[in-house]
């Protein structure tokens, strides 16, 4: 499970290294397992180990998602497998970064799941609103 949060940059040639907390999880022992990119909610990013993105994609097909769907199209039309380059860090793709709004700062995000990346700017606007309080009773925590 992926919890916690990490403030960083995309470098100069739009790279990001997944934070090492996250990372170990997301590729598994030995650092190889394949992981993808691909549009979440909000215009955030969401990243996942392909197994476990192929296996939600699975899901939602049995659930009936036609293929004239409009949103099935967008989802898989968005999903990127992650290339590291030898110093561990992935490109993200231009479709990625212009639809979540990325320009240098991002913050990465432990959801359960998944990790979501987000523009800083947008993410600390998308929280500003939440009535912590409300929600945790919502959970009843």
């Amino acid at each position: 499970m992926y919890t916690g949060m990490f403030e960083h940059q995309l470098d100069d040639k739009n790279r990001l290294r997944i934070p090492s907390k996250f990372k170990k999880e997301l590729t598994g022992e030995g650092g190889k397992r394949p992981y993808s990119l691909f549009r979440g909610k909000n215009n955030c990013i969401c990243v996942m180990p392909d197994e476990e993105l192929d296996e939600m994609l699975a899901s939602l097909s049995s659930e009936g998602l036609s293929e004239s769907n409009k949103i099935t199209r967008a989802l898989f039309a968005s999903i990127s497998q992650a290339e590291e380059d030898t110093q561990g860090r992935i490109v993200i793709p231009a479709s990625l970064r212009r639809m979540a709004g990325i320009q240098k700062d991002v913050v990465t995000l432990g959801v359960g799941n998944r990790l979501e990346i987000w523009a800083a700017e947008r993410y600390y606007e998308y929280m500003d609103d939440v009535d912590y309080d409300a929600e945790l009773e919502k959970l009843r925590i």
